[in-house]
């Protein structure tokens, strides 16, 4: 098992190569960790994975509201028949978005918008406001 991490317009994908099961798990949550501690969505890609563990679905379940916790979000991309049945059989498809490949993915977090960025919008916003 391999865990390929990198960035893409503030989202963290992690690009999974084998099967996890007991390799992997460590690794899986580390990063999940990691990316609590940024400022970034996850993006999980299953394309090079036949199978999961339910050891991986628990970590995956618990860092779902973990993210979400903090207005991050969790999705999932190039998921196969296998691993779809078990999101639907554990209920984590409830929780869980899936999508076809990692544009539509991002499109579905929405405009990537820091602190900073809000502020000078806020600013020029009320700059420009006329007050009777």
């Amino acid at each position: 098992m391999k865990i390929e991490r990198r960035e893409k317009e503030k989202v963290t994908i992690l690009s999974l190569t084998g099967d996890l099961v007991y390799e992997g798990i460590d690794e899986l949550e580390n990063q999940f960790k990691i990316s609590c501690d940024d400022t970034h969505h996850v993006i999980m890609n299953f394309a090079h994975t036949r199978y999961i563990s339910a050891k991986a679905l628990g970590i995956m379940a618990f860092y779902v509201k973990h993210f979400r916790d903090r207005q991050k979000g969790l999705k999932l991309i190039h998921v196969n028949e296998n691993i779809n049945k078990l999101l639907v059989i554990t209920g984590l498809l409830k929780l869980i978005e899936i999508f076809e490949n990692e544009d539509a993915a991002i499109a579905s977090l929405g405009p990537q918008v820091g602190k900073l960025e809000k502020m000078l919008l806020w600013s020029k916003e009320n700059l420009t406001q006329e007050y009777p």
